[in-house]
């Protein structure tokens, strides 16, 4: 009896063709992976943008996008604004036990900054990560604790000035700021037309840490150790402080801004997914950003995310839509600012 066989030729070809069915199926595959991850990343900034709205009906307005005390140096100290949105997001103990007269990496605040919230990753960027502040333990002298990592940014605006009472162009502001308190009564432009929170992927080599507005190359000149890429903390502790003998120490913080320089004849536009982000740094050399020299002006990351094409962004009115980055620097900028009297077109 004649046995049956597959030849070498014929498995080959099944193998060509299985390859050929696996190379077609995994693009749909990635599609739907992608698909799926940005309605995840939707839900994040809609809970986000439901816990705005809480906080504004318990006390009155939203809270500041960053608050210090007693200082224009806002490298000494203070917090970023979704530590007092921690009650409206189920973690009330860990506001409960922030001490807001105490540096982030110290006692009881040290343990509080690595807590990692998932509601603040996006999923198409990642599940979960920390900012490894450990290269800075030989600088410092002290302990020091990672940093939990965000994937959203609130937003501040058309200009990146950061003083303890802010002084902007009031066209220019946006609905946070240090140590602001916005009502819904002060967004004149409408809150279906002005950004609150934007996506702000971190920790991705796609985005990494440029120093000045002008530059188009990444800085080459970080702590040994650092990783190059940019970051924020959602407690956003600032870790450019002389108190850690880090003052070239570059991240990003909890808000974000569409422009640098918005009020000066040239604004000095920040593009949405720009791969060299601005970390934040505060040169104390006046509140409006007036100044042109490196040194002169305080910087603030733009908005980005992993999602091709544009980033997700939570509405004033709590909705959430993607905005392309196509969109024109006039308009881009006009969504951001809550009083600047600009026809905002529809993203």
């Amino acid at each position: 009896m004649k046995r049956s066989a597959i030849s070498l030729i014929e498995l080959l070809v099944v193998i060509a063709i299985i390859a050929v069915l696996i190379a077609l199926l995994l693009p749909a595959v990635q599609r739907a992976r992608e698909a799926a991850h940005r309605a995840a990343c939707l839900n994040n900034l809609k809970q986000l943008g439901l816990a705005l709205h809480h906080h504004h009906d318990a006390h009155g307005g939203f809270p500041p996008g960053f608050t210090v005390v007693g200082t224009d140096n806002l490298e000494m100290g203070g917090f970023g604004g979704l530590i007092p949105l921690l009650p409206f997001l189920e973690q009330e103990n860990w506001v409960h036990r922030w001490d807001p007269h105490k540096n982030w990496y110290e006692p009881p605040n040290n343990a509080i900054v690595s807590h990692q919230l998932k509601i603040l990753f996006c999923p198409s960027n990642r599940s979960q990560g920390v900012i490894d502040m450990q290269f800075l333990v030989p600088y410092s002298g002290r302990a020091l604790p990672n940093l939990a990592a965000c994937d959203y940014i609130l937003c501040k605006g058309a200009n990146a000035a950061m003083c303890e009472r802010v002084q902007i162009p009031h066209g220019f502001r946006g609905v946070f700021d240090v140590n602001t308190q916005t009502r819904f009564s002060d967004i004149t432009d409408g809150t279906s037309h002005t950004f609150a929170i934007g996506e702000g992927a971190g920790g991705t080599p796609r985005y990494r840490i440029r120093h000045f507005y002008q530059d188009t190359t990444e800085a080459k000149d970080l702590f040994p150790g650092q990783s190059p890429n940019i970051d924020q903390s959602w407690s956003s502790g600032p870790t450019a402080t002389n108190a850690l003998r880090s003052l070239g120490l570059l991240q990003a913080c909890g808000m974000g801004v569409t422009a640098l320089r918005g009020g000066q004849s040239d604004p000095w536009d920040e593009p949405m997914n720009n791969p060299l982000v601005l970390p934040a740094l505060d040169y104390n050399n006046g509140c409006v950003n007036a100044g042109t020299a490196r040194g002169q002006y305080d910087i603030i990351s733009g908005f980005r995310s992993m999602h091709p094409g544009g980033c997700h962004f939570t509405f004033c009115d709590g909705s959430v839509r993607f905005v392309k980055q196509s969109i024109s620097a006039a308009n881009y900028r006009a969504l951001s600012t809550m009083a600047g009297g600009e026809l905002a077109d529809e993203p």
